[in-house]
């Protein structure tokens, strides 16, 4: 047994010398890669819908300082006068008169009674155009919240009198991959449904080579990678050269991560860095363990959330906990994994009834998979749903 962990030694340090040796240079050009500073990253604004949509109306502006002019606002214009949906015509697009553009972020309003705010509004001064975009990215829209924009917007920008021109008001629904809305489904003829993925990056990396100040340059370059790795999960250079490094020494590298503990880590990056969120994922495991008294379970830490695992061979995940910006509020979700006798048995209509307020569940195309949003706010109705989930026949 001793010579045999001596081969094993042997071999990992032979593996550990190809491994800096690497003949591609792969190791160089990753770390040259990682070191590139993203102002995005920096800042912490990823995923936070406020700062893409200041960063975006940015964009649209055409009298903005990026120097795109309206290159990048007409490709957006082009593609929304192509629905059915608006009367905007692509033949007029060309005809609008782009130095008088008004681009609000945040835009609130007061309709009803009820405050919100519109992410991006921009207002064709001359044109009677108007485009309202809600950029939604990680939050779902709330009840009615996408028809009392839309009635806010057609009430405030119509014509005065017959003598004047109609307005084309056009509402478009941003989203990562185009999805329709949640909850005002009936808005859906209304919004025009539109992606980061096939329109936004794709048209601002065609706009991006005609700037010409270098400091721009990089804010969308920075811009694009972010959106790329951090809202659609695309591989940047630096996750394919991560691949590329992989494939040729994963020898080394599984041993690497067997053996280090990645799980230590990460807990306390969640107990330094978003003490709340552990707090709450603690105070969390106790209910849980104390709702169901015949299985055990752990936290289990990775760099986007906590994870509730049932302690069992596998350690089969059943929970994950994660942070959400709210605008300027920070809340938490848990997205719930089903085991497909739970699907079968229809469980998750029998998690709809206990709670009082369901539009705060979002399901998708797999059907052992949902997330309840704010669950900070009815941790009653949590324990219910756990124990309705693994009660026994």
């Amino acid at each position: 047994m001793p010579n045999e962990i001596k081969h094993d030694i042997v071999e990992l340090k032979k593996q550990y010398k190809n491994f800096l040796d690497d003949r591609d240079h792969n190791l160089e050009k990753l770390e040259i890669e990682l070191q590139k500073p993203n102002i995005f990253n920096i800042l912490g604004i990823g995923r936070m819908e406020i700062r893409h949509s200041n960063f975006l109306g940015w964009l649209l502006d055409p009298n903005g300082s990026h120097g795109l002019r309206n290159k990048f606002l007409i490709r957006i214009l082009r593609d929304l006068a192509l629905e059915k949906k608006n009367t905007l015509d692509i033949i007029d697009v060309c005809k609008l008169n782009f130095n008088n553009v008004d681009v609000r972020r945040e835009y609130s309003i007061t309709y009803k009674d009820k405050k919100g705010s519109i992410d991006i509004l921009i207002i064709f001064r001359e044109d009677n155009l108007v485009i309202c975009i809600e950029n939604k990215i990680d939050a779902k829209d709330s009840k009615n919240q996408l028809k009392d924009y839309r009635d806010y917007i057609n009430e405030t920008f119509k014509k005065e009198d017959k003598d004047d021109v109609e307005y084309k008001n056009i509402f478009v629904y941003l989203t990562p991959n185009g999805d329709e809305p949640k909850k005002d489904k009936t808005e859906k003829k209304y919004w025009c449904n539109y992606s980061y993925k096939d329109a936004i990056i794709e048209h601002l990396t065609h706009t991006q080579d005609s700037i010409t100040d270098s400091t721009i340059k990089t804010y969308i370059s920075d811009y694009l990678t972010t959106l790329k790795s951090e809202i659609m999960g695309i591989q940047d250079e630096a996750q394919e050269l991560a691949n590329a490094i992989y494939e040729n020494h994963k020898p080394i590298i599984d041993f690497v991560v067997a053996n280090r503990d990645a799980n230590k880590e990460y807990q306390q990056f969640w107990k330094k860095e978003r003490a709340w969120v552990f707090d709450f994922a603690e105070k969390f495991i106790d209910l849980i363990n104390n709702a169901d008294s015949k299985n055990k379970y752990e936290l289990g830490y990775v760099k986007n959330a906590i994870t509730v695992k049932q302690k069992m061979e596998g350690q089969n995940r059943y929970y994950n906990i994660y942070l959400i910006y709210q605008g300027k509020d920070k809340d938490v979700n848990i997205d719930f994994v089903f085991s497909a006798k739970e699907v079968l048995d229809n469980r998750k209509e029998s998690v709809k009834k206990i709670l009082d307020n369901p539009k705060q569940m979002d399901y998708t195309d797999n059907p052992a998979y949902f997330t309840i949003y704010s669950v900070g706010k009815f941790k009653k109705e949590l324990i219910a749903i756990h124990e309705k989930r693994f009660e026994l026949a």
